[in-house]
């Protein structure tokens, strides 16, 4: 580039849009990120947060690629890899120590610092919520954020989550109802404060299931335990309306004693999901805890043409549910792929309509091996859901979680 240098921006500043600051900063390709929230403190990281495993074709592929693997590899020691498995009565059905396992680890808090850490503080911009995205007349991409003003781009990169607005540019796909609500709680301490809780769900990941529901945990900072406790249900607002605004003790007594969500299961299962809510309560210093909301999903396969000027990554290109663990590791390869497609572009140009111009094809091959590679990772997450969700789901979790290891290897 030795001319006019085009105006790139990145909406919103996950995983998916850090990493590709990252990489473009690292290929001295100026940029501006843009993100709704403030900017986040010192003690971010003491904040609980699960850990993610990081995959080695996709996430852990971005990480080497961004010159961060020294930085990376000291915050993953905090993250046990144990796996169990737990019917509805506490009884262990399975477990696997992690040795199989070749996949780090790392808090997502730890990991959004780390990112946040390789991009300088002028690119990215805080506290812009977009309101809309339009096109020009000359082709370049308006981008409107309320009383934050408008700023106009020559290519613009959507990393604006589920329901991005920048989507909407190239599609009229919208997220559906994958079945699922969930809520999130955390026991802080918990080690020394609930031993018995502690030794249930174990020193990693641990699966309680039954009746077609399930209590997910995953240990973090401060000895704390993070625990996502989802209902199978069709209904998409019934559990969202039924959880909203009501009492701790109102939630504690609906969730423990309905026989569609936690009411048929034992003691000690129960004993975690009510501790888990006083507790959550009295870390928030709240009343009402928040309501279950549904998890959402982008239909499998789903594509869009390329158009100049713009490109999707992350959950804003392909929405999935948790249950493969892939939406952050395939955030982080497209951040990879889409880095060195611009980079190609940006030094085969000589001005922003060049650069547009040499983009667009690009982005298309980008588009093609994503579209390919985070279909195959949605039919995983998919056919997960459903076994998690299953009647069979205690008897059948281990042979998956071992059969997915084996693949490993």
């Amino acid at each position: 580039m030795t001319s006019v240098t085009p105006r790139i921006a990145i909406v919103g500043g996950g995983p998916a849009g850090l990493c590709l600051g990252v990489l473009l900063h690292k290929y001295g390709i100026p940029f501006t990120i843009y993100d709704l929230r403030n900017k986040p403190m010192k003690d971010f990281l003491s904040e609980p947060s699960g850990p993610l495993d990081l995959h080695e074709e996709t996430g852990l592929a971005a990480i080497r690629s961004s010159g961060l693997w020294d930085k990376f590899v000291p915050l993953t020691t905090e993250c046990s890899r144990t796996l169990k498995v737990v019917d509805k009565h506490g009884r262990l059905t399975y477990t696997n120590n992690g040795e199989q396992q070749h996949r780090p680890e790392i808090p997502r808090n730890a990991l959004t610092l780390l990112l946040l850490s390789s991009v300088p503080a002028e690119n990215i911009t805080w506290g812009h919520k977009l309101q809309n995205a339009t096109r020009t007349p000359e082709g370049k991409i308006l981008l409107n954020f309320g009383s934050n003003g408008t700023a106009e781009y020559d290519f613009v990169i959507g990393a604006d989550g589920a329901w991005s607005k920048i989507r909407q540019l190239l599609t009229n796909i919208k997220p559906h109802y994958g079945g699922v609500q969930y809520t999130t709680l955390h026991i802080l301490n918990a080690t020394s404060r609930y031993a018995d809780l502690s030794n249930l769900v174990g020193p990693g990941t641990c699966f309680v299931l039954g009746d077609k529901n399930g209590v997910f945990s995953q240990r973090g900072v401060e000895d704390s335990i993070r625990l996502y406790v989802s209902i199978s249900t069709k209904s998409e607002e019934n559990l969202e309306k039924a959880t909203e605004k009501v009492t701790v003790a109102s939630l504690k007594k609906l969730l423990l004693t309905d026989p569609d969500m936690f009411g048929m299961w034992g003691d000690e299962t129960k004993g975690l999901i009510s501790t888990a809510c006083d507790e959550e309560a009295a870390r928030m210093k709240v009343a009402q805890l928040p309501p279950f909301k549904p998890m959402y999903m982008l239909p499998i396969g789903h594509k869009w043409p390329a158009q100049p000027g713009l490109a999707l990554i992350g959950d804003a290109a392909h929405l999935m549910m948790p249950w493969a663990g892939e939406g952050v590791n395939q955030a982080l390869r497209d951040a990879l792929d889409l880095a060195n497609a611009t980079a190609t572009a940006y030094r085969s140009s000589q001005n922003p309509t060049e650069f547009r111009e040499c983009l667009t094809p690009l982005v298309a091959e980008f588009d093609k091996e994503m579209f390919s590679r985070t279909q195959a990772a949605a039919e995983k997450t998919w056919a997960n859901s459903n076994l998690i969700f299953s009647a069979s789901a205690v008897q059948a979790m281990g042979g998956m979680i071992d059969s997915h290891l084996t693949k490993l290897d």
